[in-house]
């Protein structure tokens, strides 16, 4: 059995030896990667990165066949800055002596542009960068020259290496709000044909991640630049749920490591604490917080429910939530008037609600009505349940669909 050991609550980041849990969730991405590429998703503040992170550290930590490397792209900011980016972080990998790349073709591509020619080792990485006026056209082939030595890289026939984009649709967001939606386009269309063509020649995969679906991304580029590809139709889709029991209550009993004291039966408040945030490891953590700051770090089910109820009406709280509801006006400007309308609805409501009925309630066309409820479940706002060829929805969780009601009904 594993050891407890003392967490700080924290809605930031820690090591990814320190994340708890998602073992199974681990296995579950490492099976789909040895096969295909993947798309994650889930909404805000779900662990997604902090899972992504432990991810790849375990397919290293381990010593499996099968290896992840975690890029954070958030902060690039354009074509040429993408493949800096990938071999900064390639550099930082020397030292563990897994990654074995030449980089040949990043060697030939950047002496035939740039006048003083370099012999490319990874020991001297920091001297190869593309983000130079001379690769603005050329970053394509930069880009594809990276990729394929990391192809070409010295492994196993039945090795795979997987490339973890995390923030990839955030940034592509960026660019198009930044007048670069022609890059975006064109970035989507040379991964989709690196993908294709290293499949099997070096095994490599992709999973894309970000709080920004990559579903907004590509409907948003379908509707404003008239954007027809499905640049990841291939890959599977996997959707990073909330925490099973057995991690939330030990995520729990760390964090209460940290100078919590209980005033009554520890097991009960815990598995108070666990119902209440429905296993979610973010707001377990904000649940903590606010005992600790509110409550001098006495832990009964009575200041549990006190905690609880801060989060879900002390305006103090209120970003931890607001990013669901100003994200609709930001990513779905046309469909959200039609969108707070459903929310507003379901929130409302007790049980799951069909789809004939949330269209009988709501002042709006029938067909637009069935978009957003399509748009709202693929970005995980909702839940969608076909019983007897009949579709119903509901919130997809329930302390969402309370602070919604609380906060804007």
């Amino acid at each position: 059995m594993q050891k407890h050991y003392k967490l700080s609550p924290t809605v930031g980041t820690i090591p990814p030896d320190k994340v708890v849990g998602r073992l199974t969730e681990i296995e579950d991405l490492y099976t789909l990667t040895e096969s295909q590429s993947v798309v994650l998703s889930e909404i805000r503040r779900m662990g997604k990165t902090l899972f992504l992170q432990k991810f790849a550290y375990v397919t290293v930590k381990e010593n499996r066949p099968n290896k992840a490397i975690h890029f954070d792209l958030m902060q690039v900011v354009d074509v040429t800055e993408l493949t800096d980016n990938l071999l900064d972080k390639l550099r930082s990998k020397e030292n563990y002596g897994w990654l074995k790349v030449q980089l040949e073709r990043c060697r030939l591509l950047y002496n035939k542009f740039k006048p003083e020619k370099i012999d490319v080792k990874l020991s001297q990485l920091p001297e190869l960068s593309f983000k130079l006026p001379e690769f603005k056209t050329e970053w394509k082939k930069a880009l594809s020259a990276c990729i394929e030595d990391l192809a070409d890289r010295n492994h196993q026939e039945s090795e795979s290496l997987t490339l973890i984009l995390d923030e990839m649709p955030y940034m592509l967001w960026q660019w198009i709000l930044n007048g670069k939606a022609q890059d975006a386009i064109e970035l989507l269309s040379l991964l989709r044909s690196l993908r294709q063509s290293l499949q099997d020649k070096g095994r490599i995969r992709f999973v894309i991640c970000g709080s920004v679906g990559l579903e907004v991304v590509l409907n948003h580029l379908r509707t404003e630049f008239r954007y027809t590809a499905e640049p990841f139709n291939d890959a599977a889709k996997y959707s990073l749920e909330a925490m099973n029991d057995r991690d939330a209550v030990f995520l729990s009993e760390c964090l209460a490591l940290s100078g919590f004291t209980f005033t009554e039966s520890k097991e009960e408040a815990i598995n108070t604490i666990c119902q209440l945030t429905e296993n979610l490891p973010f707001y377990i953590n904000k649940l903590f917080a606010i005992l600790q700051n509110s409550f001098d770090s006495k832990i009964s089910r009575n200041t549990v429910y006190q905690a609880f109820d801060e989060l879900l009406t002390n305006v103090d709280q209120d970003t931890t939530f607001e990013q669901l509801d100003t994200r609709i006006s930001t990513y779905y400007p046309k469909q959200a008037d039609i969108m707070f309308k459903v929310l507003n609805y379901l929130s409302k409501k007790g049980a799951i609600t069909n789809e004939d009925t949330i269209k009988d309630s709501i002042q709006a066309d029938d067909k637009e009505i069935q978009q957003v409820l399509r748009l709202l479940t693929k970005d995980q706002y909702l839940r969608r349940i076909i019983e007897n060829e009949t579709r119903s929805y509901r919130f997809k969780y329930k302390l969402i669909q309370q602070w919604w009601k609380l906060n804007k009904t």
